[in-house]
């Protein structure tokens, strides 16, 4: 028996492997199937819905049997009953899907054939996608579940750090739950962002980023520091969101608390966007200058912001602006990976 092994994973569903069978039957050789899209035993202009219904099955990896027109290597049609077989692994994840061609007559087929076998499909096609509509319509309710009870658990915790920072005596004690409580709300502001967004794999790092600012510059006195934002809208995957939270809270944070002391007045700057290179972070102010930021060698707050930096494969740049200091980051970006919209 005739038989395509085809990859389900990949878009195109590019043939894996075939046996002698296939070769004899449509005259193409191993080498000249291999590798490339399936479609390529499919008669060109016939059965697009047997086609199309085929494809659907098989990305989904469910049993599927249909007729439809194949194709040899000198052009010649031949008709075909196909039977889709899922093949899994000894953890029962979807590795391959053979595709067993039987050839069942001539190629010609009535049009009444025709138009019930497409009315067939039709009805398998709209059953299929209903079914993968409503799968993923559970999914996504459960992703947002899931972000909901992250978030309140995280402002439950950051609660509780405060609470203990405020009954300590100790100022240094005090300061470093205090820290870690402000680092605890910033990841739940990106877990309420992610419950929110439409899809449950993408929250708005502009909307982050806005928020974050504002409260951390409220913490100074009112008209203190001017807040400058150049954000463009972006919509990163979840999981870059905790980390790209935690950096953007130790950058500004830093920025707060070092770059204005003793009620010096400035402005803070802060700009993310798209370049040639990737992503860019900018956060700029004009305050005291790079002997109060970045953050002593040895501080935890350098250290993880070189550690954020690393995980996001990024490069961290100081630069002093005399007057002020900019911290720049740029990170590689791929077109799949981060929504730019």
């Amino acid at each position: 028996m005739p038989i395509v092994m085809v990859d389900p994973h990949q878009v195109h569903a590019p043939v894996a492997f075939v046996n002698q069978a296939l070769l004899d039957l449509t005259g193409y050789s191993q080498e000249e199937v291999s590798g490339r899209n399936w479609h390529l035993l499919h008669m060109p202009g016939s059965g697009r819905d047997d086609l199309n219904a085929v494809d659907v099955a098989l990305h989904a990896g469910e049993p599927f049997e249909t007729e439809f027109l194949g194709r040899r290597k000198n052009g010649s049609a031949f008709r075909c009953s196909l039977a889709l077989s899922p093949v899994h692994d000894e953890a029962g994840h979807l590795r391959w899907v053979a595709l067993a061609l039987t050839e069942i007559g001539p190629a010609h087929r009535s049009d009444r054939e025709d138009t019930d076998q497409s009315r067939h499909l039709e009805e398998q096609v709209e059953r299929r996608t209903r079914d993968l509509q409503a799968a993923l319509d559970r999914k996504t309710s459960l992703l947002h579940e899931v972000e909901h009870r992250i978030k309140n658990t995280l402002q439950m915790t950051a609660s509780l750090v405060l609470l203990k920072a405020r009954r300590l005596r100790d100022p240094e004690a005090r300061r470093v739950l205090q820290e870690t409580a402000e680092r605890v709300s910033a990841l739940s502001a990106a877990h309420r962002l992610l419950s929110a967004a439409g899809d449950g794999g993408r929250f708005n790092l502009k909307e982050f980023t806005a928020e974050l600012a504002g409260e951390l510059v409220t913490t100074l006195p009112k008209g203190q520091v001017d807040l400058d934002l150049d954000i463009q809208p972006l919509g990163v995957p979840a999981p870059k969101a905790t980390a790209l939270a935690l950096l953007m809270n130790e950058l500004i944070g830093n920025a707060v608390k070092h770059a204005f002391p003793n009620g010096r007045r400035g402005r803070l700057t802060i700009e993310i966007g798209r370049t040639e290179n990737g992503l860019k972070i900018a956060v700029a102010d004009n305050g005291v200058g790079l002997d109060h930021a970045p953050p002593a060698e040895g501080s935890f707050g350098k250290t993880l912001i070189t550690m954020l930096v690393q995980q996001l494969k990024g490069q961290l740049t100081w630069r002093d602006q005399k007057p002020g200091t900019r911290a720049e980051i740029v990170m590689p970006v791929d077109a799949q990976e981060m929504k730019f919209e």
